[in-house]
Formats: C-alpha cells, structure tokens, sequence
C-alpha cells in the first residue's frame, strides 16, 4: 500500500501533536542494531593446547608460574620492558616493602597469589593531589600492580634517591590500565583465535585497537572481574571486537558493532600523541586562576582528566576538588560489553584518551551580558572521529552570581550507534567553607528530608523542587549548595542526565588520589563504581561529604536525530567534522 507524502507527513505531525503546531517536538527514533545477534562466546579449548599454540602466550604464562614460585611472587617488567635503570630501582624497592607485597599470599595459607607489575612511572602533581610531602624535593616513582586474584591495584610511591618507600596505598575493584607485554599478548591471542582467523584469514593482520580495558556478560571478565581487554578491528562501516580475558589467558568471545559511514583513516605518529608541550605545561605543573571573584587551581591528572582543586569564591573555599574517573561506554541493548575509558596526561600516564592541548578558560554570555566563564578541556584519541576513537569534553562553569557546573560531554564517534556512555565524576564540595561539616537532604516531592547515612539515588525527575534542584549540601551556619541535575534545560542541547547520585563520607584513600580505572563498564545499574563506597552504608553526620555523579546518555547515530556522535562529511568539497556532543552535569546554586 502506498501513501501520499504529504499523508504522511501529516500524520507524522499528528502525532507529535498536531498539524497546526508551529514547533513540534522532537522525535528520537528507536536503534536497530543489525549485529544483534552476533555476540558468540568463545569455542572452549584445553589450556595446555592453547598455551602451546601461541608462542607468545606459552612464554608468559612459562613467566607466570615462575613467579609464583619466586619470593616475592610477583611478575616484574624485565630490563627489556622497563629499560630505565631508577625506574628498575623504584620496581625492586617497591617489591622489598612489607606493606606493598601485603596481598601477595593468601591470608590464611599463605600461598602464592598473581600478581604483576604494570607500569613503572614518574610520579606527577596530580598524584598527591596537591600535597606531594617528600616528593616535592625528590625524584619520585609511581609503581603499579595488579592483583589477578582480587582484582585490585597496589600502588607505591618511591623516592630512588634515598631508596625507600614513602607510601603505598590499595585499590580495590580497580584495574591499572595493561603494560605493553599485556597489550601484544592480547593481539596474538585474538589473532591466533580460530573465531577471528576465520574472518580475518590473516593472521599477520594487528587491530586497529588494542588496548581498551572491557567485560562480556555471561563470561568471566563480567562475573569474576578478570582483566581483560578488547582487540577491536576495523572494516569500513563495522567494528568485530575480539574480548580476551588476560586473567585466563584466552579468547571469550567475539562481537560485531556497526560503526556508521566516516572518512579515511588517519595515520597516527607517536609524536601526534606525546604532546610534550601539554604536559610539561599542564601535568608536571599546578596552575591556578583567579576571575570574576573565582580562585582556583587546576592540573591534568595521570587518568581522571582535569582536575580542579581549592575553589574558592569571594574568598569562601567551596569546593575541595572536582574530577572525572573514567568514561564507561557500555554497548548493545542486550549483550552488556564496552569499554572503561580513562582520560589525562598525554605522556607517562594511565589514560586511554590523551589531553589534546591544555585547558582554555572562556566567556559565558547570555543575552549579551558576560556573566562568567568556564574552564575547558579537550581529551581525544588523534585518529578521531574516525571509527572506534573518542573524544570527551570537561568543561566547568563559573557564575558572577556565585553558581557552578561540574559538566561533561561525549564527542562520539565510538565503536557503535548503540552506545551508552556514564563518566563517572567526583564531586569534593565544601558547603560552607573549608573544614566544615556537611548536612545532605533531598527533595521528596513536598518537602526537603535530610539524610543519616550514605546512599545512591537514581534521577527522578518527578521529584525535583519548584527550582528544579534535587539535593541540598549545606554546613552547620545553613548556607551551602543546592544540587541541580540536568535535565535539558542548561541550553547546551543535553537531553537529561537520568543520573545516578553518590553521597559518601570523606576518606582519602576514595578516589582523592589519582585512581586507576573503577568499577565496571558495561553495568546498566547502580553498580558503576561508587558504590563500594557507600556499602556497608556508614553515617553521614559530622561528615565531610563527597558527591559522586554518573549521568547516563545514549548515543544516536540516525541522520537528524544525532547524539553523543560524530562525523566526517564533505562540505565545499574537503572534509568537515560535524559533531552532536552528549553534555550532562548539575548546576550548584547557592542557599541564599
């Protein structure tokens, strides 16, 4: 049956709420993903022949049980690896403190548990998170490892010059992002994989992406928490990823992902990613700015983007820091896989997606009147927005009248039209001022309940005050913030944040410090991160308080309907990129 156009349009119109209405409301149209269906575990296959087939494999797994008879049981980055002779002291310093190798047996019988060392780096500002102690004056080593039995990260801090430990901190549920020997072995076994094989019928052929942290649901890098990465290969218009769990040491699965049309691909240099000016800049030093009554510092951490720290306004300390973890993109209606993306400094750094320049601070106007001005950064992968690379956006907002923003954006492109992307944002707020104590409520439709222990919420738009605001953080005198979510409204194209909300008390060890990457990727509930620091619930009164904020965007690919993407498109006759950014965050309005 045919129809006429203009039928069509009509009813189309109808819909929306009449053919007469001047302004009718935007339509999203639902995702077909055509790879639905093409998510397939792995074929299961006897270890001893695995490990035979891949040279590579046999030989660190042959290094893997070596070291869990060495004394310590740790696997070490060999002279090759880390051929820097002080960051091979800072290794074996680290592995001779007691704290350091505390969970490297089991507790009760004292076996020998895996464990192996990352990265070995220099330690950076953002490290200390302004309070580098000893290191201020000495050369100072940050040493990663990775704990495979409880799927945490102990990090120790270690001055070469004196040849000592200063400090060493533990991480749990999180995972450093993967040394260069993990990366190729995760290649080779993807590349050897008979799945993957059968498609590429090249053995020889290297991903596109290699070293993408991810999980399957229904494998044991979902359930188990085993480290595991995403060797992802590029084919015009479709991505097939190729989930190898490092912990087991096998291919669990494979997934094909629709990536859109987009231009050629970009030829990256290992200079175009060692932007050294932005580091020396920007990472290896603390800034700070003062405008419009606003004073601050700010720094580009190693792996949670910019970082802003002693905000002040009219001389009132009002925010301790601010800062995003990680980037979680989780793909397909179904099958719950992606990424855990970490954002930062563009040498010596954990991040996955680098800082593309320093920060810029520019004007906010409204109806022509500069009523203040925000704090941007731009993080991208250089090949970007080619298929499968990402760009995310920080920006913080200042107000004349005392208002901020802690906001964030997805640029696209990604791997997928079906994504949902979560950046997991820390919030330090000091409600009335430097060490004061918070009081947390929030708005039950009637009235404002104060809360006496920590707890998550989900965004309930139906719950917001006549302001629209959520949550109110305020001190002992009652002044402090109201908690504004996004819900469409901050003129920036966002469509609602439908967030989920964190309030924990203070503790150093959570998430202060430049923290590897937490929590899940692909997790559709709560269960993002934060939440093992609110669980079990403690108190919140007399508490430093800290917001953890985690909005939740889908992205949209359709033509017209653009979301969280982008795109390479010709306009008078060379590429252009046309971009559709995701932007989520809430507003902090003074209690007046």
């Amino acid at each position: 049956m045919k129809f006429h156009s203009g039928i069509i349009l009509c009813l189309a119109f109808l819909w929306l709420g009449g053919c007469g209405d001047d302004k009718p409301k935007s339509v999203t149209l639902p995702v077909v993903d055509k790879f639905a269906d093409t998510s397939a575990l792995a074929k299961a296959v006897p270890g001893e022949q695995w490990h035979s087939d891949i040279p590579q494999l046999a030989d660190y797994w042959q290094r893997v049980q070596a070291a869990l008879q060495a004394n310590p049981p740790i696997l070490m980055l060999n002279a090759q690896e880390l051929p820097d002779a002080k960051a091979q002291l800072a290794q074996q310093l680290a592995v001779a403190n007691a704290k350091f190798l505390q969970f490297t047996r089991d507790e009760k019988t004292h076996e020998a548990l895996r464990n192996e060392i990352m990265t070995v780096r220099k330690a950076l500002p953002a490290d200390f998170n302004g309070n580098a102690g000893p290191c201020a004056q000495a050369e100072c080593w940050r040493v990663e490892m990775y704990d495979h039995f409880h799927n945490a990260s102990t990090i120790a801090f270690v001055d070469v010059g004196q040849q000592q430990v200063l400090g060493v901190s533990r991480q749990n549920y999180t995972q450093p992002d993967l040394s260069p020997r993990l990366v190729a072995l995760a290649s080779a076994i993807a590349g050897a994989a008979p799945e993957v094989q059968a498609i590429l019928q090249d053995r020889n052929r290297q991903p596109d992406k290699k070293d993408f942290k991810t999980a399957l649901q229904d494998s044991m890098c979902e359930r188990s928490h085993h480290l595991c990465v995403a060797p992802t290969y590029v084919f015009e218009n479709d991505a097939l990823w190729a989930i190898v769990d490092l912990t087991a040491g096998k291919l669990v699965g494979t997934r094909w992902t629709d990536l859109g049309a987009s231009g050629p691909k970009t030829v990256v240099t290992e200079r175009s990613l060692e932007n050294e000016t932005t580091f020396r800049n920007f990472c290896e030093k603390v800034n700070s700015l003062s405008q419009d009554g606003w004073n601050m510092e700010y720094v580009i951490t190693g792996s949670d983007g910019l970082q802003l720290s002693k905000v002040t306004f009219n001389g009132k300390q009002v925010l301790k820091n601010a800062k995003v973890m990680d980037w979680h993109v989780s793909y397909s209606t179904r099958e719950g896989f992606g990424y855990s993306d970490a954002i930062g400094c563009p040498l010596f750094s954990s991040a996955v997606v680098i800082a593309y320049n320093g920060p810029k601070t520019e004007p906010i106007v409204k109806d022509g009147q500069e009523v203040g001005f925000a704090v941007v950064q731009d993080f991208r992968q250089p090949p970007w927005p080619t298929p499968c690379n990402y760009r995310y956006v920080q920006r913080f907002e200042f107000y004349k009248d005392g208002r901020f923003r802690v906001a964030q954006a997805d640029f696209g492109r990604g791997c997928g039209t079906d994504g949902t992307y979560r950046p997991v944002v820390r919030i330090d707020l000091d409600a009335a001022g430097a060490g004061s104590t918070d009081t947390v409520a929030e708005w039950n439709g009637a009235d404002w309940t104060a809360w006496d222990k920590e707890q998550w919420r989900l965004q309930d738009d139906a719950k917001f005050s006549g302001e629209g605001y959520q949550y109110r953080v305020t001190g002992k005198d009652g002044k402090g913030f109201y908690v504004e979510p996004g819900r469409g409204q901050f003129g920036d194209a966002g469509r609602g944040d439908h967030a989920f909300t964190y309030f924990s008390a203070y503790k150093p060890e959570e998430g202060e410090q430049d923290t590897v990457t937490m929590g899940s990727c692909c997790n559709k509930d709560y269960q993002q991160g934060p939440e093992h620091f609110i669980e079990p619930a403690e108190s919140l009164k007399d508490k430093d308080v800290v917001l953890w904020y985690v909005p939740q965007m889908k992205n949209d690919g359709n033509p017209g309907s653009e979301y969280c993407w982008a795109d390479t498109r010709v306009k008078n006759g060379v590429q252009n990129i046309e971009v559709w950014p995701c932007w989520s965050g809430p507003m902090f309005v003074p209690v007046k």
